[in-house]
């Protein structure tokens, strides 16, 4: 009798302890649950307050992306207070570029990259919209069209530029604000790029004052790698940004400005689809894509003062 007392005393005290294990691993369970959801909540938070392009909200464009048959005209809107810039030329908008003002006509084929910056100085991230117009061609890059405009406006029928270009001593007036169209000789990648680093470039088309060629295609030169950007939590891409400071010919050194972005792919929406799972933050190991510069990409600087040079050999 004694015995069956025990043995019921023991099964009892045991289911007892079952019961008491399974409710404290049900609130272990749940207490994990809530401390990585707010872990998670956080290292977002941190994670924008830690990058340049999450402060305000992304620019929002009024025609979706897409083919059309016709020119369209497209708007954008930012958050109260914020200034949009835009690039049509495959470069990254900075606050150096383009600034918004009205809205933009497009006739070609045509990718529109736009930020918002707000009044504090942070940047939104980057809106991408790609129109295709039927039968019509890519736009031009900012180096054919500059350098079309300097054609034309360095033409031998005008007489101040045939006369600023033929001084007495021989040499040339290449004139400040002369478009200086450049290609990059080499990759370049937010993975490996540091602030610092040289980029080398040549020149894509012959340089001309008037109609002489003063330097001539494929001198090479460099730029200088100014920022880098590694990609982050929450799919914030990687991104390089550099400038030029000036072209080399023969003894000769003409003074540059000029210099671009770029950004690698964002994977914010990616991020976002994933903040909602359960207890394993799995939002925090989106990272974006890193920042590509391939060999063959072009970009315009210009001439940054006036300079003489000989005719080119």
């Amino acid at each position: 009798m004694q015995a069956t007392q025990a043995a019921q005393q023991a099964a009892q005290i045991s289911m007892q302890a079952a019961q008491q294990a399974t409710d404290q691993a049900m609130r272990d369970a749940q207490m994990a649950s809530q401390n990585a959801m707010s872990a998670q909540q956080q290292a977002a938070m941190n994670a924008s307050a830690s990058s340049p392009c999450c402060y305000t909200g992304t620019p929002k464009v009024s025609v979706k992306p897409g083919a059309y048959s016709s020119p369209i005209t497209v708007k954008m809107h930012a958050g109260y207070g914020a200034v949009i810039y835009y690039t049509t030329d495959g470069w990254t908008p900075t606050t150096a570029s383009k600034r918004y003002r009205g809205p933009i006509t497009i006739d070609s084929t045509t990718t529109l990259q736009a930020i918002a910056v707000s009044r504090y100085g942070g940047r939104s991230r980057l809106a991408i919209a790609a129109y295709t117009l039927a039968g019509a061609s890519p736009a031009p890059s900012v180096a054919q069209s500059a350098t079309a405009d300097f054609a034309l406006n360095s033409a031998p029928d005008s007489a101040s530029n045939s006369a600023a270009a033929a001084p007495e001593s021989g040499k040339l007036l290449l004139a400040q604000g002369t478009p200086v169209p450049l290609v990059f000789a080499s990759d370049v990648s937010s993975k490996t790029a540091d602030v610092g680093d040289k980029i080398s470039l040549t020149l894509g088309e012959d340089l001309k004052a008037g109609n002489v060629v003063v330097v001539k295609k494929g001198t090479p030169t460099v730029a200088t790698v100014t920022e880098v950007d590694k990609p982050r939590m929450m799919g914030v891409p990687g991104a390089v940004y550099f400038e030029v400071d000036s072209l080399k010919t023969g003894d000769t050194v003409i003074k540059l400005h000029g210099g671009e972005a770029k950004e690698g792919q964002d994977q914010a929406k990616k991020a976002m689809a994933l903040i909602a799972v359960p207890v394993v933050p799995v939002a925090l190991f989106v990272h974006g894509k890193d920042a590509e510069i391939k060999p063959g990409a072009t970009f315009t600087a210009f001439v940054d003062a006036d300079a003489l040079l000989p005719p080119a050999n």
